[in-house]
């Protein structure tokens, strides 16, 4: 099974809506079967890592690792968390580095491998460039998101040096999310208002362009599911020079 765009899509209705709003979200972004199979492959074949920010550092650690913690580092090690997302940056989430492990040669024809593979593609490529208005994105870059009770994304705007980044994209794989559960991509005004909250919603592409201030709020303890996505950056310059790591994790 190849991946492809909804046939049903309006690129033209869609772009419009992006250059006025700066953000478009695109509801049946893909036909059903592919959705369905991204989503399988999240729930039963992904390897997870947890990642965080300490001090600045991005920190991996596998679910081996984790694993072999006594549960009272655990514990602590959550708080800690918590401790650094009241005054700084901080993110807490499970991730799997598509981009990075694809360019590394491991996990071959992993299915969000083939799904990285159409990302990078000219039919996703020219989408995102209708979309958007920038003609020089080049490439893309993708990592797959875990949101379980308790994590969270602070609010940033993806600006990185050396990045050149153009928009960040986000595919939600998140069926039957209640409102109450969080987990929202909550995009911000300069006084920190939120002007639109978008709700996890399966088979659903969020584009926003970079940089505008963001966050993902946090997923309630109470929530009966996990926040599953595949996002990156939409990316301009030669991908051999500029593409060696898809760098911070800041993605929602």
């Amino acid at each position: 099974m190849s991946f492809s765009l909804s046939a049903s899509l309006n690129g033209d209705k869609i772009a419009s809506h992006f250059k006025e709003y700066g953000y478009v979200s695109i509801p049946g972004v893909l036909p059903d079967e592919n959705a369905k199979r991204v989503h399988k492959a999240l729930l039963e074949s992904t390897p997870w890592n947890l990642v965080f920010n300490d001090r600045g550092k991005h920190i991996d650690l596998t679910s081996g690792q984790l694993h072999t913690m006594p549960a009272q580092s655990v514990k602590q090690l959550q708080q800690a968390i918590y401790n650094q997302a009241q005054d700084n940056f901080q993110y807490c989430y499970n991730n799997y580095p598509i981009y990075d492990a694809y360019k590394d040669g491991l996990n071959k024809g992993h299915v969000l491998h083939l799904f990285y593979e159409w990302l990078d593609s000219e039919d996703f490529l020219t989408f995102a460039r209708v979309v958007t208005g920038f003609d020089d994105i080049s490439f893309v870059d993708a990592q797959a998101t875990r949101y379980n009770p308790g994590h969270f994304l602070t609010s940033h705007d993806d600006t990185l040096d050396g990045k050149k980044r153009r928009a960040a994209y986000i595919f939600n794989f998140t069926p039957d999310w209640p409102p109450d559960w969080g987990g929202y991509l909550q995009l911000l005004d300069d006084d920190g208002h939120i002007r639109r909250g978008l709700r996890p919603t399966f088979n659903t592409l969020n584009i926003i362009t970079v940089p505008q201030l963001h966050n993902v709020s946090l997923v309630a303890p109470f929530a009966g599911s996990v926040r599953l996505s595949i996002s990156g950056w939409l990316r301009y310059g030669d991908p051999a020079i500029d593409g060696e790591a898809s760098g911070s994790p800041k993605s929602p």
